[in-house]
């Protein structure tokens, strides 16, 4: 088995997440069982949606929460009917706005909020109990409630103190205290006093052996936990971005990307890393060799591919630009923006397309009024580039 370790997945997810998806997709095609690993919580979506919308099968996911109940990963079932059913008052009014249910029940601000996979179903994400005014408890769905939040008033905040994850008969699998930055998980007759010791509890449970293959796309928070209990596993670290800084960097010191810092100090604990192109990979074995005196065992394997070359039907339109990324700011995509309407000076009809989501995209379509290039700047959102670009 392959197990891949990563951080969190979004709809607007980065290069590292389709990363792992075309190397799901390679997984398939050559028969390898793959399993993809996500640690951080996901309490606005079910973390299947966005899995399964970039391409992952349900069965190649596990995330850490989960992991220690009966639950599989799967899409939202759970309805507002099935919701209802479990009220012990019967007494209320309904109203829904779009994705928002509201339950308004007799008594001084006593109400149920329900937030719903969209605006046009009756399935139900998670719902917001409010007592009093008081935010006591969140509950969260699949096919049935996999865990349920709890809080109390503090300081005139809702405080978070404790989850608490079921299995699917309702049994309570585990608990998480929290104390603000502080957590504790009681799972049967084990305690753990941090999420990094969760971790490496998860990955103990796996029982790897020799045959198996541990890949760490991000190692924040979960990079030591995972090399200090994968063995005798093979270790391999992805390397997604530049891996050093070269304005801070001098003759004789290297300035590691902290991305990447802890499991480069860890080299003989690992058994290789990866890297996208050739160049990053001399570049990284010289610098190990020059600062660390280390000659790691380094692998060059392309992120992604296409199966053929395509070409078009018709002929192509002339000067026309896209560009496909997460809209983020490290990508600079209002600088294309501003490249192309100047441009446009000199090529009349040349054109851009871009294609992502992402926290830019309203600055971004601001820097396309602000250079009056909306009739040739054009934002696209997510699509299947496989018939666009070619």
């Amino acid at each position: 088995m392959i197990y891949n370790f990563n951080l969190a997945i979004g709809w607007a997810s980065s290069g590292v997440e389709y990363a792992q998806a075309y190397r799901a997709n390679i997984f398939r095609r050559i028969d390898k069982k793959c399993k993809f690993v996500f640690t951080e919580m996901f309490p606005k979506d079910n973390i299947e949606h966005m899995t399964s919308n970039i391409g992952f099968l349900d069965t190649e996911i596990i995330w850490l929460y989960q992991y220690f109940t009966d639950f599989k990963i799967a899409p939202v079932s759970y309805t507002l009917r099935d919701l209802e059913s479990d009220f012990a008052e019967t007494d209320y009014t309904f109203r829904r706005d779009g994705k928002i249910a509201k339950y308004i029940f007799p008594g001084n601000e006593n109400f149920y909020t329900a937030y719903l996979t969209d605006e046009e179903s009756d399935l139900v994400h998670r719902v917001e109990r409010v007592s009093e005014g008081c935010l006591i408890r969140k509950d969260y769905f699949t096919y049935g409630k996999v865990y349920s939040e709890y809080y109390a008033p503090l300081k005139k905040y809702a405080h978070l103190y404790l989850r608490r994850f079921f299995n699917t008969d309702g049994s309570v699998a585990y608990e998480e205290i929290i104390d603000d930055d502080r957590v504790m998980y009681r799972i049967k007759d084990e305690v753990f006093y941090s999420k990094e010791e969760l971790v490496g509890y998860m990955v103990r449970c796996l029982e790897l052996t020799k045959r198996d293959l541990v890949l760490i796309d991000r190692t924040t928070g979960i990079g030591q936990s995972i090399i200090m209990n994968a063995r005798p596993a093979k270790i391999g670290v992805v390397i997604h971005a530049d891996h050093f800084s070269e304005n801070s960097s001098t003759v004789s010191n290297v300035l590691w990307n902290n991305f990447y810092e802890y499991s480069f100090s860890q080299v003989k604990h690992v058994d290789f890393y990866i890297t996208a192109t050739d160049a990053q990979n001399v570049l990284l074995r010289k610098q190990f060799v020059k600062y660390k005196n280390i000659e790691p065992n380094v692998i060059t394997i392309p992120v992604g591919s296409i199966d053929e070359l395509k070409y078009p039907k018709k002929d192509r339109k002339r000067h026309s630009l896209i560009t496909a990324s997460r809209l983020a700011s490290e990508k600079h995509v209002d600088w294309l923006v501003r490249a192309v309407a100047m441009a446009r000076e000199t090529v009349e009809d040349v054109s851009l397309d871009i294609y992502g989501k992402g926290a830019c995209e309203k600055q971004i379509k601001e820097v396309i009024e602000e250079c009056e290039a909306s009739e040739y700047v054009r934002l696209m959102g997510q699509h299947d580039l496989t018939d666009v670009y070619i």
